[in-house]
């Protein structure tokens, strides 16, 4: 077990969404370093687990259901946080909707239910979860959101419509949110994650996921740990200068041309070689 930390001693910290994957990670990094955790989860049972998980290690963690499609169950929720912590200092909006059954290949077979049961989750959700974090972090003397958006929400793919346009409205939310709320020393960042080697994605066919690695980089994959790692830094002081930025933690896929489009055009290049001083 890691030593315990003092970076978020007297904090208090809600993480949505905490009940598995980069939330229980996010959990347990917080816990390590000092701050008292709200663990928020559809599932009761999932919550518990990341709660068990964090008082082995001594940490502070209490499980409370939410449905963030509900606005009074996220009132809910931030009012029991302050009423049981005494304040709120961290609002992680990391509650999401993936869709990893094919339900959203392709815009012209999409269900409008699989659309909106997106949204509702993964930017409703999110903007709920600000919405009622500010108040809580203002009586606090400011504070932190970070909200998980995705990749997929900045670069467009021949899928997931749906996924993609929700995480796109929460990188939309989180400048909206930064500029509104900067004044009164709240902070919101938003966190673009690539692909994260959580169980569900794990579970996935080797080549969709070879498939995915050859996009990027670097030679390994990011861990729930790395993205952890890195919503705890943007909550902590160290970072106090970022505001309605989106972090993209991808590996480095958005780093470079899709490797398809490098090819064609090394392609071109050969056919053509007097291209070589024009410019592009």
């Amino acid at each position: 077990m890691d030593a315990m930390g003092t970076r978020f001693d007297g904090r208090v910290a809600i993480v949505t969404g905490g009940g598995g994957g980069i939330g229980r990670a996010t959990v347990r990094r917080f816990a390590r370093d000092g701050a008292a955790v709200v663990v928020a989860d559809i599932s009761d049972e999932a919550a518990a687990g990341t709660v068990d998980a964090v008082t082995a290690e001594g940490g502070r963690a209490e499980a409370v259901v939410v449905d963030m499609t509900d606005e009074r169950s996220v009132a809910s929720l931030v009012a029991h946080a302050v009423e049981r912590f005494g304040r709120l200092d961290v609002m992680h909006n990391n509650a999401a909707d993936i869709g990893l059954a094919g339900d959203d290949n392709d815009l012209l077979g999409l269900d409008v239910a699989v659309w909106d049961r997106r949204m509702a989750v993964n930017a409703r959700g999110v903007m709920l979860g600000c919405k009622h974090a500010v108040p809580a972090l203002r009586a606090a003397g400011g504070g932190v959101i970070i909200n998980m958006a995705s990749v997929s929400g900045l670069l467009g793919t021949d899928t997931n419509a749906a996924y993609g346009s929700s995480k796109a409205a929460v990188v939309g939310l989180t400048r909206y949110v930064a500029s509104m709320y900067g004044p009164e020393g709240i902070r919101c960042v938003a966190v673009a994650p690539g692909m994260v080697m959580t169980p569900a994605l794990s579970a996935l066919p080797e080549r969709r996921l070879a498939q995915w690695a050859a996009e990027r980089p670097l030679p390994w994959s990011l861990q729930p740990d790395d993205l952890a790692a890195v919503v705890t830094w943007l909550a902590s002081d160290e970072a106090r200068g970022i505001t309605g930025q989106t972090i993209v933690v991808d590996g480095g896929v958005t780093a470079r041309r899709p490797r398809p489009s490098m090819n064609a055009w090394q392609e071109a290049l050969r056919a053509h070689p007097d291209w070589i001083d024009e410019p592009f």
